[in-house]
C-alpha cells in the first residue's frame, strides 16, 4: 500500500510539472520591432544620414540584434549589417540602444 501511494504521489508530481511546462505560454522577444516604420528612413552613408535627421543624432542600425550603435561606439558603421539612420527613428520602430 505505501508503495502504491508512493507512486500515485510521484506520478501527480511528474503530471503536475508536465502541465506547468505546457500550460506556460510561449516566450515572445521583449522588444517590439516594427521594420516597416523604417522605410525610406534609412541612409547607406552617413553624410545622407546626418543631412535628413536634422537634429535628431545619426545611429548605426543593426537588424540581426534589434539594436542601433551610437556614434561613440566602436561598433557604429562596422557590423556585417546595418544602416544608417535617425535615433527617434530607431527608437520609434523599436530598437534599444547598444550597451556597447
Amino acid at each position: 500500500m505505501r508503495r502504491f501511494t508512493a507512486g500515485l504521489i510521484a506520478l501527480g508530481l511528474v503530471c503536475a510539472t508536465a502541465q506547468a511546462t505546457t500550460t506556460q505560454s510561449k516566450p515572445t522577444h521583449r522588444y517590439d520591432v516594427h521594420p516597416s516604420k523604417l522605410r525610406g528612413k534609412t541612409f547607406k552613408t552617413l553624410a545622407a544620414a546626418k543631412s535628413a535627421c536634422g537634429s535628431s543624432p545619426v545611429v548605426w542600425l543593426n537588424p540581426t540584434g534589434v539594436v542601433f550603435h551610437t556614434s561613440t561606439s566602436k561598433w557604429f558603421g562596422h557590423t556585417r549589417t546595418g544602416t544608417y539612420s535617425c535615433r527617434n527613428v530607431a527608437k520609434a520602430a523599436g530598437y534599444w540602444q547598444s550597451k556597447y
